[in-house]
């Protein structure tokens, strides 16, 4: 697994495909890691460059522990796209990644070449009701509890080996980390302000079953963006997981029409 030593960040990632296709990067949600693209990267065409690195407090990247914010999420993704590089990619996220790529976009709208949003973080802020640290703390001190709820947002992802490597790695999130996201989505608000983003291509993703990520939330979430908005039937709150093949095959053929359209 790559890595990237900047101060006291350590970013380490997963890639796959040419090394000189065109650029992808996949940022996942809260409690999980970059494994939880691992179906969607291993069924996306070879001819494009993938990267999927693991936020800050989760999977190999760590970092002195005092900023979660979303804001600073995104000022590592631009870290490790300078490594790389690249001057913009197509951006991929997932719930809390989403949240990660839009505030990348709205620092710096040249860094997206498109913006892909599954199951997106709320535009107007995480509802009060979500935010409940000791919820939290129950799911970080048993796995019994935090698997239950990781099958909570992933109901129709097979049971298999790869689903339960995926849960006992997720379970590893640095305890700071857990307990700084619920403040960094309660604060990340921008609402209206992802108006300034419309022209940048961009497709919102929802799971119809989605109960944290809801249709509504997507909804709104396109609106403000101008964006092409997909249900995916029968799925939740994970469609990378639940349904990799239709999330790839949107993907495609989002990025291969004029203009993203």
């Amino acid at each position: 697994m790559p890595s990237l030593q900047s101060g006291s960040l350590t970013i380490h990632w997963s890639t796959r495909g040419d090394e000189h296709g065109e650029p992808f990067v996949f940022v996942h949600g809260n409690w999980t890691t970059s494994l939880f693209w691992r179906p969607v990267l291993d069924r996306l065409p070879a001819r494009y460059r993938s990267v999927a690195p693991d936020l800050r407090g989760r999977g190999q990247t760590r970092a002195a522990p005092h900023d979660y914010s979303v804001p600073r999420l995104a000022q590592d993704l631009a870290s490790l796209m300078d490594a790389l590089g690249w001057s913009a990619a197509h951006l991929v996220g997932h719930s809390l990644g989403t949240a990660v790529i839009l505030e990348l976009a709205l620092t710096d709208r040249a860094r997206a070449r498109s913006l892909t949003l599954v199951a997106p973080a709320w535009p107007d802020g995480m509802p009060r009701a979500y935010h409940v640290p000791d919820r939290q703390r129950l799911a970080q001190e048993n796995l019994a509890i935090f698997a239950a709820a990781f099958r909570g947002i992933a109901p129709t992802a097979p049971n298999d080996a790869f689903f339960q490597e995926l849960v006992a790695e997720s379970h590893h999130q640095a305890p700071e980390a857990t307990m700084a996201t619920l403040d960094a989505l309660r604060d990340w608000a921008p609402g209206d302000r992802l108006r300034a983003l419309a022209g940048v291509p961009a497709l919102v993703v929802s799971g119809e079953r989605d109960m944290l990520s809801t249709r509504e939330v997507g909804t709104r979430t396109a609106d403000l963006l101008g964006a092409r908005h997909e249900i995916v039937p029968g799925v939740g709150h994970s469609p990378n997981l639940e349904a990799p093949e239709t999330l790839v095959a949107l993907l495609d053929s989002f990025v291969k029409a004029p203009a993203g359209g």
